[in-house]
């Protein structure tokens, strides 16, 4: 893996990893991950009322608003990260999210200039993954 290479990735994974944890989630058919080592908590929506152990606001994020154009009506969990300014961010999400491992070598960093104006600018790297067992595409938040 090139210094280079390394560096593109330094948001997302830890210098000297070959492989990344994602907690990857589906909004509106698309797939997303945010690194696990980003993950502050998981909170089940049956648990969201009796949760006090945040100790800062959360933002929360409606990716499927911001896909869409409609509110997501039914979400069963909240995914809550901490972003690069520090900030603790919440997404709503449907389903139980999953827990996968990804090669580095399948990761791009998504160009500025196609962030700035796509719904979708809010991933910072992109990966692409295509086996005998799986296809996916996962936007990650990082």
């Amino acid at each position: 893996m090139t210094d280079n290479f390394t560096n593109l990735l330094a948001p997302i994974a830890p210098v000297g990893s070959t492989t990344i944890e994602l907690v990857v989630f589906e909004i509106a058919e698309i797939s997303f991950g945010i690194p696990m080592a980003k993950i502050n908590r998981v909170i089940s929506n049956v648990f969201l009322g009796e949760d006090y152990s945040l100790t800062q606001d959360v933002e929360i994020v409606d990716l499927h608003h911001r896909l869409t154009g409609i509110e997501i009506a039914n979400f069963n969990a909240i995914a809550i990260y901490t972003g690069t300014d520090g900030q603790l961010y919440g997404i709503p999400i449907e389903t139980v999210p999953s827990l996968l491992t990804i090669p580095l070598d399948l990761i791009r960093t998504i160009p500025q200039q196609i962030r700035t104006n796509n719904p979708l600018g809010i991933a910072s790297h992109i990966a692409m993954i295509s086996n005998s067992e799986l296809e996916l595409t996962i936007f990650i938040l990082a």
